[in-house]
Protein backbone atom coordinates (compact mmCIF):
# COMPACT_ATOMS: atom_id res chain seq x y z
CA UNK A 1 0.00 0.00 0.00
CA UNK A 2 2.76 2.44 0.96
CA UNK A 3 4.72 1.67 -2.21
CA UNK A 4 1.70 2.27 -4.44
CA UNK A 5 0.96 5.56 -2.67
CA UNK A 6 4.58 6.61 -3.14
CA UNK A 7 4.44 5.73 -6.86
CA UNK A 8 1.18 7.62 -7.26
CA UNK A 9 2.66 10.65 -5.52
CA UNK A 10 5.80 10.42 -7.62
CA UNK A 11 3.71 10.22 -10.83
CA UNK A 12 1.69 13.24 -9.73
CA UNK A 13 4.81 15.27 -8.98
CA UNK A 14 6.33 14.22 -12.31
CA UNK A 15 3.20 15.36 -14.13
CA UNK A 16 3.23 18.60 -12.16
CA UNK A 17 6.91 19.15 -13.00
CA UNK A 18 6.33 18.59 -16.70
CA UNK A 19 3.27 20.83 -16.58
CA UNK A 20 5.32 23.51 -14.87
CA UNK A 21 8.01 23.17 -17.48
CA UNK A 22 5.43 23.59 -20.21
CA UNK A 23 3.85 26.61 -18.49
CA UNK A 24 7.12 28.38 -17.85
CA UNK A 25 8.80 27.52 -21.13
CA UNK A 26 11.63 25.77 -19.31
CA UNK A 27 13.34 22.67 -20.54
CA UNK A 28 15.78 21.79 -23.24
CA UNK A 29 18.50 24.14 -22.03
CA UNK A 30 21.22 24.06 -19.43
CA UNK A 31 20.72 27.65 -18.36
CA UNK A 32 18.33 26.89 -15.53
CA UNK A 33 14.64 27.67 -15.15
CA UNK A 34 13.17 30.66 -16.92
CA UNK A 35 10.92 31.32 -13.94
CA UNK A 36 13.33 33.87 -12.59
CA UNK A 37 13.13 37.36 -13.89
CA UNK A 38 14.07 40.83 -12.93
CA UNK A 39 11.57 42.70 -10.82
CA UNK A 40 8.87 44.50 -12.76
CA UNK A 41 8.51 48.23 -12.18
CA UNK A 42 5.63 49.15 -9.90
CA UNK A 43 4.16 51.29 -12.67
CA UNK A 44 3.17 48.21 -14.72
CA UNK A 45 -0.59 47.75 -14.88
CA UNK A 46 -2.92 45.73 -17.03
CA UNK A 47 -4.28 48.90 -18.64
CA UNK A 48 -0.92 50.01 -20.08
CA UNK A 49 -0.29 49.36 -23.78
CA UNK A 50 1.38 46.00 -24.47
CA UNK A 51 4.68 47.69 -25.39
CA UNK A 52 4.80 49.30 -21.94
CA UNK A 53 3.57 46.24 -20.03
CA UNK A 54 6.38 43.77 -19.28
CA UNK A 55 3.91 40.94 -18.56
CA UNK A 56 2.07 41.13 -21.91
CA UNK A 57 2.10 37.78 -23.70
CA UNK A 58 4.22 36.04 -21.06
CA UNK A 59 3.95 33.31 -18.47
CA UNK A 60 5.28 34.02 -15.00
CA UNK A 61 5.71 32.23 -11.73
CA UNK A 62 4.82 34.55 -8.86
CA UNK A 63 3.97 34.87 -5.21
CA UNK A 64 1.15 37.10 -4.07
CA UNK A 65 0.42 39.03 -0.93
CA UNK A 66 -3.25 39.78 -1.61
CA UNK A 67 -6.20 39.56 -3.96
CA UNK A 68 -9.29 41.75 -4.19
CA UNK A 69 -12.13 42.80 -6.45
CA UNK A 70 -12.33 46.39 -7.68
CA UNK A 71 -14.75 47.75 -10.25
CA UNK A 72 -15.92 44.23 -11.06
CA UNK A 73 -12.38 43.02 -11.84
CA UNK A 74 -10.18 40.67 -9.83
CA UNK A 75 -6.77 42.04 -9.01
CA UNK A 76 -3.65 40.43 -7.55
CA UNK A 77 -0.60 41.96 -5.97
CA UNK A 78 2.30 39.81 -7.25
CA UNK A 79 6.04 39.64 -7.63
CA UNK A 80 8.16 37.25 -9.64
CA UNK A 81 9.50 34.20 -7.82
CA UNK A 82 11.33 31.00 -8.64
CA UNK A 83 10.24 27.40 -8.21
CA UNK A 84 12.63 24.51 -7.82
CA UNK A 85 12.03 20.80 -7.53
CA UNK A 86 13.14 19.51 -4.14
CA UNK A 87 14.18 15.96 -5.04
CA UNK A 88 14.84 15.02 -1.41
CA UNK A 89 11.14 15.34 -0.54
CA UNK A 90 9.51 15.11 -4.01
CA UNK A 91 7.96 18.53 -3.64
CA UNK A 92 8.46 22.13 -4.72
CA UNK A 93 10.61 24.77 -3.12
CA UNK A 94 9.45 28.33 -3.70
CA UNK A 95 12.05 31.08 -3.69
CA UNK A 96 10.25 34.42 -3.29
CA UNK A 97 11.42 37.38 -5.31
CA UNK A 98 12.79 40.49 -3.64
CA UNK A 99 11.26 43.25 -5.75
CA UNK A 100 8.17 45.25 -4.99
CA UNK A 101 4.72 43.81 -5.51
CA UNK A 102 2.94 44.80 -8.74
CA UNK A 103 -0.82 44.87 -9.33
CA UNK A 104 -2.12 42.72 -12.18
CA UNK A 105 -5.71 42.35 -13.35
CA UNK A 106 -7.44 39.10 -14.29
CA UNK A 107 -9.34 39.01 -17.56
CA UNK A 108 -13.08 38.61 -17.02
CA UNK A 109 -12.93 35.05 -18.40
CA UNK A 110 -9.62 34.09 -16.73
CA UNK A 111 -9.39 30.46 -15.61
CA UNK A 112 -8.45 29.84 -11.99
CA UNK A 113 -7.14 26.37 -11.11
CA UNK A 114 -6.33 25.66 -7.49
CA UNK A 115 -4.44 22.90 -5.68
CA UNK A 116 -3.66 22.29 -2.02
CA UNK A 117 -3.02 24.34 0.12
CA UNK A 118 -4.93 27.20 -1.55
CA UNK A 119 -8.17 25.30 -2.09
CA UNK A 120 -7.91 23.33 1.14
CA UNK A 121 -8.01 19.58 1.27
CA UNK A 122 -11.76 19.01 1.17
CA UNK A 123 -12.39 17.90 -2.43
CA UNK A 124 -13.50 14.26 -2.13
CA UNK A 125 -12.26 11.89 -4.81
CA UNK A 126 -9.38 14.12 -5.91
CA UNK A 127 -5.75 14.40 -4.96
CA UNK A 128 -4.40 17.60 -3.45
CA UNK A 129 -2.22 18.14 -6.50
CA UNK A 130 -5.08 17.98 -8.96
CA UNK A 131 -5.85 21.54 -10.11
CA UNK A 132 -9.57 22.17 -9.76
CA UNK A 133 -11.38 25.07 -11.42
CA UNK A 134 -12.83 27.73 -9.17
CA UNK A 135 -14.42 31.12 -9.64
CA UNK A 136 -12.44 34.31 -9.32
CA UNK A 137 -14.61 35.36 -6.38
CA UNK A 138 -13.93 32.07 -4.56
CA UNK A 139 -10.21 32.47 -5.27
CA UNK A 140 -10.20 35.92 -3.65
CA UNK A 141 -12.07 34.52 -0.64
CA UNK A 142 -9.76 31.51 -0.24
CA UNK A 143 -6.60 33.58 -0.59
CA UNK A 144 -7.86 36.19 1.87
CA UNK A 145 -8.71 33.51 4.45
CA UNK A 146 -5.33 31.78 4.25
CA UNK A 147 -2.93 32.00 7.14
CA UNK A 148 -0.37 34.71 6.16
CA UNK A 149 2.51 32.24 6.44
CA UNK A 150 0.80 29.77 4.09
CA UNK A 151 -0.01 32.59 1.65
CA UNK A 152 3.62 33.75 1.66
CA UNK A 153 4.77 30.23 0.79
CA UNK A 154 2.28 29.76 -2.04
CA UNK A 155 3.23 30.13 -5.68
CA UNK A 156 1.20 30.66 -8.84
CA UNK A 157 1.76 30.18 -12.54
CA UNK A 158 0.18 33.10 -14.39
CA UNK A 159 -0.43 33.38 -18.14
CA UNK A 160 -0.92 36.85 -19.64
CA UNK A 161 -2.59 37.93 -22.86
CA UNK A 162 -1.17 40.54 -25.24
CA UNK A 163 -2.73 43.32 -23.18
CA UNK A 164 -1.10 42.16 -19.94
CA UNK A 165 -4.28 40.73 -18.39
CA UNK A 166 -4.04 37.42 -16.56
CA UNK A 167 -5.83 34.70 -18.53
CA UNK A 168 -4.92 31.77 -16.29
CA UNK A 169 -3.97 31.36 -12.64
CA UNK A 170 -2.79 27.98 -11.38
CA UNK A 171 -1.57 27.42 -7.86
CA UNK A 172 1.48 25.26 -7.26
CA UNK A 173 0.78 22.09 -5.29
CA UNK A 174 2.47 21.96 -1.90
CA UNK A 175 1.56 19.12 0.47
Amino acid sequence: MHASRHRATLRLLTIAAFGALALTGCGGTTEGPSTTSSPVPVTATATAPAAENPFAGTKRFVTTDRAWTEGGLTKLSVRSAEKKVNTQFDTWEIVPGTGEFVTVTLAEDARVLLTVPIRGDDAPGTSGGEPLPTSQAEFVTLLTQLDPRTREGAGFDLSFDGEGRVTKVQSLYKP
